[in-house]
């Protein structure tokens, strides 16, 4: 009888102890405000996506120390990503060291990076690439990877070398914007709307494919796709580029942009003596794009959650490291913010 009362107890212990770790572990995946997903074929952002519950690590073996290259810190969307990497690499006691390629177009000086990340003795690379297949940067990802694992973070890149990836379809944010400025258009307006484009650089890991899904998202009888402007993502070069799209003083225009873009063509929208003013609409997230919706001056904007992408991309570097990793590609779920509807700051942008 005692024996039977003694496994009593410890059964009833047992499952009480595995009660409360599921219940910590549910509030730690509960921490994620924001849906995290996956794709179907590892990778391959063409395939369908699937929900995924984190739960994150809670601690490492070793100080890792990651080698973190992107293109440059002249947009506030590369900020938030780092604001979110740092978080996560402290909360880990990962050390780290980040690097600015200077634009889109230096692709030979991030190729160079990428070779100093192994010679300087760092354990995994997290690329923000300048470019998502040129055969030159391709040619670098597939040398070093036999050394260290090579993780892409926001940017696309396609390589088959990639030990993982920290990112959203940009094909699918440009086609989720592009329906958007669709069901926007007015129903007592039956004239086509002209859209003009100001993105980054054709060179780059994510304005051609953006563009090639916003032509997608964009298929309407009532919509008429014009110019494409393209520099660096810098404000003062997406500025040049918003200074031609606003100096055509046609009806129904609407302005695309980046976020540098978007936030240019508030000031100059204001300043254009047109009868009809464009609308502006804004290809992805930033403190000023927010500022521009609260205000009512743009009109909607893609959110890919910037903070929470830079997070994702530590996570996945310490799983691969700690042989720990079940999906080699995690992003968030893209979201789409309006003046009526714009997501809390914690994974979308940095505060300041």
């Amino acid at each position: 009888k005692r024996e039977n009362q003694m496994r009593h107890w410890a059964m009833v212990t047992m499952l009480a102890i595995l009660a409360m770790l599921v219940t910590i572990l549910h509030s730690i995946a509960a921490d994620f405000d924001v849906a995290i997903e996956t794709h179907e074929k590892a990778l391959d952002f063409s395939s369908p996506t699937l929900p995924v519950r984190l739960f994150p690590l809670q601690s490492v073996e070793k100080s890792y120390s990651l080698c973190v290259l992107v293109p440059h810190m002249k947009d506030e969307y590369w900020i938030s990503v780092q604001s979110g990497f740092k978080n996560r690499a402290g909360a880990l006691g990962l050390q780290f060291s980040w690097h600015e390629a200077g634009g889109y177009l230096e692709l030979d000086r991030q190729i160079k990076q990428i070779k100093a990340c192994v010679t300087q003795g760092h354990d995994a690379i997290i690329l923000g690439a300048v470019s998502a297949n040129d055969p030159a940067l391709l040619k670098a990802v597939e040398a070093v990877s036999k050394s260290i694992p090579v993780i892409a973070m926001v940017n696309e890149l396609q390589s088959p070398h990639l030990a993982a990836k920290a990112a959203v379809s940009w094909y699918e944010m440009g086609r989720m914007l592009g329906q958007k400025v669709v069901s926007d258009l007015p129903d007592n307006i039956r004239e086509p709307h002209r859209v003009t484009l100001v993105s980054g650089p054709s060179e780059s890991g994510w304005a051609p494919i953006l563009e090639e899904g916003l032509r997608e998202g964009l298929k309407s009888d009532r919509i008429r796709f014009g110019s494409s402007l393209q520099s660096d993502s810098d404000y003062r070069n997406q500025f040049v580029q918003v200074e031609k799209a606003v100096a055509d003083c046609q009806p129904n225009h609407i302005i695309i942009g980046s976020a540098p873009a978007a936030e240019a063509a508030m000031s100059l929208v204001r300043l254009i003596d047109c009868p009809s003013k464009p609308k502006i609409y804004a290809s992805y997230y930033s403190l000023a794009v927010k500022r521009g919706l609260r205000s009512k001056k743009i009109e909607a904007a893609i959110v890919d959650f910037a903070v929470l992408q830079g997070w994702l991309a530590v996570e996945q570097s310490a799983r691969i490291l700690e042989g720990k990793l079940r999906y080699r590609q995690l992003g968030p779920k893209i979201d789409i913010a309006t003046p009526t509807h714009i997501p809390a700051d914690h994974w979308a942008v940095i505060s300041r």
